[in-house]
Formats: structure tokens, C-alpha cells, sequence
């Protein structure tokens, strides 16, 4: 059996965005390390340094790739054979490669991967462990930097870049845990609301299908026990009336037609099939159906669909047998040919698929003749005509044969783009549904299905309101019941509280990792800016520089609501603006100094957070404008346009990454509302239909327990004794007791009723608690058969009291002195 397919919640579904952002960024700084690694990749050799470069951005692209398909386990190993390598290239670094490089190619290129790693390591890692490592690899970093700086100060310039690194490295880490951490917390709200939605639509389901049972009970049997008691109605008439009362009973025990059949149900009826037709075929059940993780009851398929992938599934195996192993030769005998046969049964939310498998000798569907009606008619057309079905043959001469059958009911709204590689396009969070591929023209759901043994509900019906006394109508309204949380699949102007993973909303700068963040952010430029410094240049320039862009990123950090004000936004971008120019005017055409566009990458960042915030538009604006600064700044200092060009285009790989991660990101929380608001209406229906079938089941054994062997007796016409009329009103009433007073139907209070009732007491019962029955039940059912035991004679009538009322029962005893006892929560019983 393989691995479970993952299932489709926020977490599974941002680990795949995560995986597929670390590949994007590989790519991106790749491309970007390429004219680095030609300048520095004399030592060892060319080819293994060329492996190394390969192996860096080689493994986290291997992890993207692997994402759609991989285990858990496959991307841990991919990851940790990430870490090795990088940490092993920083190592050769410093023992074989440690010395001054050229001036104009002083940055080795491996430590332009430093993010890469670590960001892959934050993806699976727990938060400790990924901060460790990050902390880690910067450090590395630093001591690269400083063993192969050609700067008059290589250790000053080795703590610059290393803690510079550690800022970048830390922002993206930051962004990950707090996306990891928002899904989780969506996985949690989800799962919950699934719960409740799924407990609501039984409760209702229940109580709709008790409402159907009672009312058979009532105008039936308890009709015909009453005339039977009665003594009014000749015995003919009363053998008639049980009879068909009986007949009744049997229809609704055994229904005609079964609307909906258990997964587990379809997979045992497959797996005899398989038996009968081929049993040397193995069968492998993926992603078996059971109550787990995520859902509290069990999948269903429509009765419908099932009897078309039976017969599909029957049909391609009776071929299989048949035809796999080749033709037969001159003299009659088989050619010799050991086929396998697998038929591989898929059950996920979005529907439940077989595949029936041979490695025989295949053959090439194109050429089967149209009075051929076995794959046309029996495979193909069989699940055309399902609603929700379809079915695929793949075939070639000496390939073997694949036949596919599936049911997918939700095909048109399952329907979301496939994962795009994300350094060129934005991805999404949901995997195509395997499903889906069978589909090629979407047709309405469930059009011609048969209608369900009862509909999925979301609030009572009005007439299950009508139906309840007066008591229970009050009650309820005294206790309306929330309405159900509604997924909508709206643009990003969607209500805060109900968005599923969005990063801009949950992305709060003020946690104290924040701020440490920021107090980095201005340590680090702090000392880039004195790096810096030229002497003779105005001071007040370089100063007033890094307040502006110091002040931008205070500016980004501050708790605002969504979406992010535009005032603000504009602070941060005019602010940065100012910075660069200021920077710019303060530099000289050629500066020799360390870091001495130190600004351009703080702005970036600040550019990043923008982002991640919501406002990428006015991010990429704000990057433009500081790339025509650039620009303007080379032009005017005498030198190439491609200076200008060149120098914004460093950063320009960092603002990339994070812009296309925060995009795949707001893309997915569309696409997970969908399946969101799919995932919930399946799961009530299932537990609509779930609940009916086990209340009609636990009143049908109980209405047989009671009445089916005085009804067996009533159905031989004979003329009634005085104890069988007497045993027939005994148990209209406890039927009557059934119904009107379900709560308290338990063993103390029916042995109490019924001696009572032997002795000659009336004795009523009422329960008006709707679906919110006393906590202290087996207190108050002992309380109550107490009092029934000490009652000789006359009448007594005992209510349970809607929920919310300061007693939970009263009992109004006629026995001679009529009196009100009441019964308290603690079960007391007060006169």
C-alpha cells in the first residue's frame, strides 16, 4: 500500500508553496551568482567547482520539483542534503580556497545562497532548531567573507556582511514561521468548523428522521395496538391494520433503494469483485476511508455511481482476463505470457477512483472497432452516464492497459490552475485534483442524481419548527443557534476574520522577534553607514540618509489595520526616496569605500515588508523610482548607464522572491475557500446522511423490540383475552412514552412507568428539553422512578423543563391531594 495522499489543508498546501519559493529563489540567485562563480571558479578545477555551484542550485530546485509528488520524508532528505552541501562548500572556503580575491569579484558566490538553506530548513524545522541554523550559516558566511575580503579591514567587512546576512536571512525566516504558524492556526478554525457543521447537520438530520419514524409509529402502530386494546374493532380489521403495519416496518428497515453507500462499503464490494473475476489480482486501497483527522464521520458515494463503477470496474477486469496475456496460438494454446493485474482504489474528499492495471500485451484503443461495445459502451459510456463519473482507457501494443474510472462531483469548482514554477509566475496552494484528469468538458453536478434519504441541512426546517411544542419553541429562542461560518470565495477584499492564510493579516511587526528584527535592521546599516564614510563628503548627507530610511522601516513596524493605509504607505516610500537621494548626492562617481551603496539594500528590505504587507504594487513602485535614482546617479557622476543599472539590480533578486511568494500565497487563500466551502457542504451532507441512517436504524430496533411480536400476533385474526388487550395498551403507551418523553426512555424510569401503570396509575411523560437534556440525567431518572414506586393510585404526569430553567423537571401528582414536586440540577426533589 503506498503512502496516504496528503490531505488538503493550509499547512500541507503552504509546506508545497514554501518548497516551490525556495526553488524560485535558487533560480533567481543563481542567475545572479553566475558572473561571481566565473570569476572565482579557477580553484580546485572547473569541474568541481562547477559541481558545487551545481549542487547549490541544483537541490533546492530538486526540492520543488519533488514537492508535488514526494513523502514527507523525501523532502527532509532533500533538504538536509542542502544543508550538507552548503556547509561543506563554506568549509572547503575556508580551508583550501582562504585568501584575498580580485577587487572587482570580492564576494564569493556561495555565500549569495545563505537564505536558500535556511529558508528550507525554517519550511520543516521547528522555530529554534531553524533560527539556530540560520544563525548558524551567517556565521559561516561572515568568516568566509573575512577570509577572502581584499579590504584593507577584513574583519570589520566580514562582521558587516555577516550581520548584514543574518538581517536578510532573518526577514525570510520570519515570513515563513509566521505563514507556518498562520496555517496552522486555519487547520485548527477549520477543522473546528467542520466539526460543528458536521454536528449540527446530525443533530437536525436525527431529529428529522426521528420525526419521519415517529410519525409512523403514531399513526400505525400505536393506532393499531390502540385498537387492538381497545376492544372496539373486529379482529379482521385489526389483522389488516398489522399487517400492513408490519409491511412498513420491512420497507423502512430495508429500503428499495439505498440513496448513498459507505466508502468502506464500496471498497469491500470491489474487492469481492475483484475475487470472483480475477483472483490473482492485487488490490491496493489508497487513502483508506475511516473517521480520522479531519472528519468525524466517513465518506459516501451515491448508489448510482457505485453500480456504474462496479460494472466499469467488472467490465475492464472481464477484459483483462480475457484478452491481457495475447492471442492464442494455431493449435489453441495460450502464448505464454505472466500478466500482473492491480486495481488500485483512490477514496479523497473530491471523490473516489479505481484503476484497473495490466502489464499484458496492450493494444491501441484507436483501432478498436465501433461495434466493439466493451470499452465504448460497458467502460466509457457506463460512467458518461453518472453524474460525476468518467472514465479513461490508456493503452499501447506491449504497454499494457490502464483503465481509470471515477466518481468527482465537484469537478467544475475543483477546477484550479496546476502549480507553475515560481520564478516565472505566481503558483497556487491545491494540487490538481487527480480527479480531474479524466474530465475535458464540465457538466452540471449531480443532475439527474437520485435525491438523498435526507438533504443536508443547515438550520431547521419550518416545519421540524412547527413541530415542537410550545416549549421547545421557546427554548429555542432563547437559544438561536450561531450561523454556520460561510467561505466565500471573494477577491483579497474579504473580511479579516475569515481569510485563510493571509500573510498581510497575520503578519503582526510588533512580537518582540519583530523588534529585534528592527533593532538589527538599524544596527547593521549603522555600521554599514560608517563602512561608509568618504572623507570630505558632507556628513549632514550620510546622516540625514540613514535617519530617513531608519525612520521608513519605524514606519513599517507600527500595528495598523488591514489594508495598510495608503498615508502610510506613502510616508515610507517618500521617506526612502529622500534617503536615496540624499545618499546619492553624498557619494562620489568612484568610492572605494566597503558597503558604499549600503542604502540600496535597505531600502529593499523595506520594499519586502511593503509586500508582505499587502502593497507589492507600491513596492515595485518604490523600486522603480530608486532604480531611476540609480540611474540618474550614474549618468550625472560620468559613468555608463549599466553602473546605475547594475547596481540596483543586486537587490533586485531579494524583492523578486519575496513579491512571488507573497502572490502564490494570496492566490492559494482563494483557492482554499473554495475547497474550504466544498470540504464543509460535503461534510454535512455526509453527516446529514450518516446520522439518518443510524437514527432510522436505532428506532427501527427499538419499535421491533417493542411492538413486532404483539403485531406479529395481531396479524392471525383471533379474538383478543383481556390480558393480551391489556399487554397491547401497555405498549401503545410506552411507544407514546418513546416519543414524547425520549429523554427520560431509560431503564429506572420504563421499569418505574410500567409497574406503575400494572397498578393502575396514569401515568404521562413529556420531555420538552428539545436537544439539550439535563446533565444530571441518571440522578433525575432515579429521582423520578422513586416517586413513581411510592405512587398507588391516580394520575401523574412528569416533564423534563427546557434547558436554561432554574429546575430541569417537574412532576404534578393527582392522587388523592393534587401536588408540584420539582426536581433541581443536583436532582433533589422538592415539594
Amino acid at each position: 500500500m503506498t503512502e496516504p495522499a496528503p490531505a488538503q489543508t493550509a499547512t500541507t498546501n503552504l509546506t508545497r508553496l514554501l518548497c516551490l519559493a525556495v526553488a524560485g529563489a535558487a533560480i533567481i540567485f543563481g542567475f545572479f551568482s553566475i558572473s561571481s562563480f566565473l570569476a572565482q571558479a579557477w580553484l580546485p578545477g572547473p569541474a568541481l567547482a562547477a559541481a558545487a555551484w551545481a549542487a547549490s542550485f541544483g537541490l533546492p530546485v530538486t526540492l520543488g520539483l519533488s514537492v508535488r509528488w514526494g513523502s514527507r520524508r523525501i523532502l527532509h532528505g532533500i533538504v538536509l542534503a542542502e544543508v550538507i552541501c552548503f556547509v561543506v562548500i563554506l568549509g572547503f572556503w575556508l580551508v583550501a580556497r582562504a585568501g584575498p580575491l580580485p577587487v572587482d569579484a570580492d564576494i564569493p558566490w556561495v555565500i549569495t545562497f545563505t537564505g536558500v538553506p535556511c529558508v528550507a530548513v525554517a519550511i520543516f524545522a521547528r522555530e529554534r532548531l531553524a533560527w539556530a541554523f540560520a544563525v548558524f550559516a551567517c556565521t559561516l558566511s561572515a568568516w568566509v567573507r573575512f577570509a577572502t575580503s581584499a579590504e584593507a579591514n577584513p574583519a570589520l567587512v566580514g562582521l558587516a556582511d555577516g550581520l548584514y546576512s543574518l538581517l536578510l536571512v532573518s526577514v525570510f525566516v520570519s515570513l515563513t514561521l509566521a505563514a507556518r504558524r498562520a496555517a496552522a492556526r486555519v487547520d485548527e478554525a477549520t477543522l473546528l468548523t467542520r466539526q460543528a457543521e458536521e454536528h449540527r447537520a446530525a443533530r437536525v438530520a436525527r431529529r428529522q428522521e426521528r420525526l419521519t419514524i415517529d410519525a409512523l409509529v403514531h399513526d400505525s402502530v400505536i393506532s393499531t395496538l390502540l385498537m387492538a386494546g381497545l376492544g372496539r374493532t373486529l379482529p379482521a380489521v385489526v389483522s389488516e391494520h398489522a399487517s400492513k403495519t408490519l409491511t412498513q416496518l420491512d420497507a423502512l428497515r430495508a429500503p428499495p433503494v439505498q440513496p448513498v453507500v459507505l466508502v468502506s462499503e464500496v471498497v469491500g464490494r470491489i474487492e469481492r469483485l475483484v475475487h470472483q473475476i480475477a483472483p490473482d489480482a492485487a488490490v491496493r486501497v489508497e487513502n483508506p476511508p475511516r473517521a480520522g483527522e479531519h472528519t468525524a464521520v466517513e465518506r459516501t458515494v451515491p448508489s448510482v455511481a457505485v453500480t456504474g463503477i462496479l460494472g466499469a470496474v467488472g467490465e475492464a477486469l472481464r477484459n483483462s482476463v480475457v484478452s491481457a496475456a495475447g492471442p492464442t496460438t494455431a493449435a489453441g494454446a495460450a502464448t505464454i505470457r505472466r500478466v500482473r493485474r492491480t486495481v488500485t482504489v483512490l477514496s479523497t474528499p473530491d471523490g473516489f477512483q479505481v484503476t484497473v492495471s495490466d502489464n499484458g500485451v496492450g493494444f491501441d484503443p484507436a483501432r478498436v472497432p465501433p461495434q466493439r461495445l466493451g470499452i465504448a459502451q460497458s467502460i466509457v459510456g457506463r460512467m458518461d452516464r453518472v453524474p460525476g463519473g468518467a472514465a479513461h482507457v490508456r493503452s499501447a501494443p506491449g504497454r499494457g492497459t490502464d483503465v481509470v474510472v471515477a466518481w468527482a462531483p465537484n469537478r467544475r469548482a475543483q477546477a484550479v490552475p496546476a502549480l507553475a514554477a515560481l520564478a516565472t509566475a505566481a503558483t497556487t496552494l491545491v494540487e490538481p485534483n487527480p480527479l480531474l484528469e479524466l474530465v475535458e468538458t464540465p457538466r452540471p453536478i449531480f443532475a439527474n442524481a437520485p435525491r438523498p434519504l435526507v438533504e443536508p441541512v443547515e438550520t431547521p426546517h419550518p416545519a421540524l419548527t412547527n413541530a415542537r411544542t410550545p416549549h421547545e419553541r421557546r427554548a429555542t429562542e432563547r437559544r438561536p443557534e450561531s450561523p454556520a461560518p460561510s467561505w466565500t470565495d471573494t477577491d483579497t477584499d474579504t473580511d479579516p476574520d475569515t481569510d485563510p492564510v493571509s500573510l498581510a493579516r497575520t503578519l503582526d511587526l510588533t512580537t518582540p522577534m519583530a523588534r529585534l528584527i528592527l533593532a538589527l535592521f538599524v544596527l547593521v546599516h549603522g555600521l554599514l553607514a560608517i563602512l561608509a564614510l568618504v572623507p570630505g563628503r558632507p556628513l549632514a548627507l550620510i546622516a540625514g540618509a540613514y535617519l530617513a530610511i531608519m525612520l521608513s522601516g519605524v514606519t513599517l513596524m507600527r500595528r495598523t489595520a488591514h489594508p495598510f493605509p495608503r498615508a502610510q504607505v506613502a510616508v515610507a516610500l517618500v521617506l526612502s526616496g529622500l534617503g536615496a537621494v540624499m545618499m546619492f548626492a553624498y557619494l562620489p562617481a568612484h568610492s572605494s569605500a566597503p558597503f558604499a551603496h549600503w542604502h540600496l539594500g535597505a531600502i529593499t528590505l523595506i520594499l519586502l515588508v511593503l509586500a508582505a504587507r499587502g502593497q507589492i504594487r507600491s513596492a515595485w513602485m518604490g523600486y522603480a523610482v530608486l532604480a531611476a535614482l540609480a540611474l540618474a546617479w550614474a549618468v550625472s557622476t560620468g559613468q555608463p548607464a549599466f553602473t546605475g543599472t547594475q547596481l540596483v539590480s543586486r537587490h533586485a533578486g531579494t524583492l523578486l522572491a519575496g513579491s512571488l511568494f507573497v502572490v502564490g500565497l494570496g492566490r492559494s487563500e482563494r483557492d482554499l475557500r473554495v475547497l474550504n466551502q466544498v470540504d464543509l457542504a460535503r461534510a454535512r451532507r455526509d453527516a446529514t446522511t450518516v446520522a439518518a441512517i443510524d437514527e432510522r436504524k436505532a428506532a427501527l430496533v427499538r419499535v421491533n423490540a417493542l411492538a413486532r411480536p404483539t403485531l406479529l400476533r395481531l396479524a392471525e385474526p383471533h379474538a383478543l383475552t383481556a390480558a393480551e388487550r391489556t399487554q397491547c395498551l401497555l405498549i401503545e403507551a410506552t411507544l407514546r412514552d418513546v416519543i414524547r418523553g425520549r429523554v427520560l426512555f431509560v431503564p429506572p424510569v420504563i421499569a418505574a412507568v410500567n409497574a406503575a401503570r400494572q397498578r393502575g396509575v396514569e401515568v404521562t411523560v413529556l420531555d420538552d428539553s428539545a436537544e439539550s437534556p439535563p446533565e444530571q440525567l441518571d440522578t433525575l431518572a432515579r429521582t423520578v422512578a422513586d416517586v413513581l414506586d411510592s405512587t398507588e393510585h391516580g394520575r401523574i404526569t412528569v416533564r423534563v423543563l427546557p434547558a436554561g430553567r432554574a429546575n430541569v423537571a417537574t412532576l404534578v401528582i393527582d392522587s388523592g391531594v393534587p401536588c408540584i414536586l420539582t426536581v433541581g440540577p443536583d436532582g433533589v426533589l422538592r415539594g
